[in-house]
C-alpha cells in the first residue's frame, strides 16, 4: 500500500514530528492559500498566497501521524483539526481534502474538525458526506458583512457561507459560527447581526476568538483605509519581529458574545476543540476552559493506571499529585522529550492537565 519511498518521505514530514496544538493535531492539506484576508497571520509565517496541494498522500498522512510520537489514533485519540493555516476547500486544495478526510476516517477514526470560509454547494457536501467523519465539527468564519470586501478580498461573501451553514444544518451536521477574530473598532458592532444570521441558518452555536497582529498586518489594515486605533489600544505590547503574533486583548468583546449567544440559545464554545469534543459526545477537562462536553463522560482514572503508563516510557514514577483537573506526575529520571511526549499523550488519555516532570 506505501513504497519505501512513500515512508521515507512520510517521515521526513512535519505530521510526523510536531507536538499537537491546543486545538488539536493540525491537518495541512495545502500550502499556501489565495483568499488574501488582510487580518490573516500565515503570509507572516511564510506561506505563499498561491496554494499548492500539500505533497503527501493520504496513506503518507496516516502513516506520517501514526510515527509521531505524540499522536494518539483513534475516537478517544488526538483531535484532528483541518484548515488551521489554508483554507481547505480552495479549487487548489479541495481534492487533497476530501482524499485526507477520507483516509483519516478510515485508518485513524479520531475526533476531526475542519475551519472554512468557502461556500460549500450540494456537490461537494454530498462528496464529503460520503467521506468524511460523520460527527465532523464544522466552523464556518464569518466575522463581518460591512467589511467583508477590505478585509477578506477573496473569500466568498458571508451570504454565501451563511448558505453553507444552512446545507451543513440540514445535512445534520455539527456546524458553529467561527467568529474568529473579532476586530475591535471594525467588526465588533456586527457581532448581533452576526449571530441572529448564523442562528437563523441553523448554527448550533458559536467560537468567539481574539484577533493576532504581527506589523504585516497592522500595515495591511492601514493600507486598506480601516481604521486601528482600537487595535492599537489593546495591544499589550508591540510585535518583536515580523513573524512575532501578539494577541490583542478582548475579553470585553469575548462576554459581548456571549450575552447576545445566550439570548439566541447559542452555545458558546471557549474554543474550537471545545466544539469538537461536544460533536464528538466526549468529555475534556485539559485546560482552564474545561470541563467541555458532559462531564460525566470524562474517564475514571485509578493511580495504579497512571504509574502502568508512565512505566509504557520507560520512566520511573516516584510521586503523583492529583488536585481537580490537574495530574503531575513526578519521575526518578528521563530525559526532557520523553516526559514532553508522555505529558501530551497521557493528557489525550485521561482527557486532564496531565505534566510529567
Amino acid at each position: 500500500m506505501i513504497d519505501r519511498n512513500a515512508i521515507r518521505k512520510a517521515l521526513r514530514d512535519g505530521h510526523s514530528k510536531r507536538r499537537p496544538r491546543p486545538c488539536g493535531m493540525t491537518i495541512h492539506t495545502s500550502i499556501g492559500c489565495k483568499f488574501g484576508c488582510i487580518y490573516c497571520y500565515v503570509p507572516d509565517m511564510g506561506f505563499p498566497m498561491k496554494p499548492q496541494p500539500y505533497p503527501l498522500t493520504g496513506l503518507e498522512l496516516v502513516y506520517a501521524l501514526l510515527n509521531n510520537p505524540y499522536f494518539l489514533p483513534g475516537p478517544y485519540g488526538t483531535l484532528l483539526a483541518f484548515g488551521s493555516v489554508t483554507e481547505p476547500f480552495m479549487d487548489e486544495s479541495v481534492e487533497r481534502t476530501i482524499e485526507y478526510l477520507e483516509k483519516t476516517r478510515k485508518f485513524l477514526g479520531n475526533p476531526t474538525q475542519i475551519s472554512t470560509k468557502a461556500a460549500i454547494d450540494d456537490e461537494l457536501l454530498n462528496r464529503l458526506l460520503q467521506v468524511m467523519d460523520p460527527q465532523i465539527s464544522f466552523l464556518v468564519t464569518i466575522i463581518t458583512i460591512k467589511h467583508a470586501k477590505k478585509l477578506e478580498p477573496n473569500a466568498p461573501g458571508p451570504d454565501d457561507r451563511f448558505e453553507t451553514i444552512k446545507r451543513l444544518s440540514k445535512a445534520s451536521i455539527h456546524v458553529t459560527l467561527f467568529l474568529r477574530p473579532i476586530i475591535p473598532g471594525l467588526t465588533d458592532s456586527e457581532i448581533p447581526i452576526l449571530l441572529s444570521k448564523a442562528k437563523e441558518s441553523g448554527a448550533i452555536g458559536v467560537v468567539p476568538g481574539s484577533l493576532r497582529v504581527t506589523p504585516g498586518i497592522l500595515r495591511r489594515l492601514e493600507l486598506a483605509g480601516l481604521n486601528i486605533n482600537k487595535i492599537k489600544h489593546r495591544l499589550p505590547r508591540q510585535p518583536r519581529n515580523s513573524k512575532d503574533q501578539v494577541t490583542i486583548k478582548e475579553h470585553d468583546l469575548k462576554q459581548l458574545v456571549n450575552v447576545y449567544a445566550r439570548k439566541l440559545g447559542l452555545h458558546v464554545y471557549p474554543s474550537s476543540c471545545a466544539a469538537n469534543i461536544e460533536a464528538h459526545s466526549l468529555s475534556c477537562y485539559s485546560c482552564h476552559w474545561g470541563p467541555c462536553g458532559d462531564p460525566h463522560r470524562l474517564p475514571a482514572i485509578e493511580d495504579n493506571d497512571i504509574k502502568d503508563a508512565i512505566e509504557f516510557f520507560n520512566l520511573k514514577p516516584t510521586k503523583l499529585v492529583m488536585k481537580g483537573n490537574r495530574i503531575i506526575v513526578y519521575v526518578k529520571s528521563g530525559d526532557r522529550k520523553t516526559k514532553d511526549i508522555a505529558s501530551i499523550i497521557l493528557s489525550t488519555l485521561t482527557k486532564r492537565d496531565f505534566t510529567v516532570k
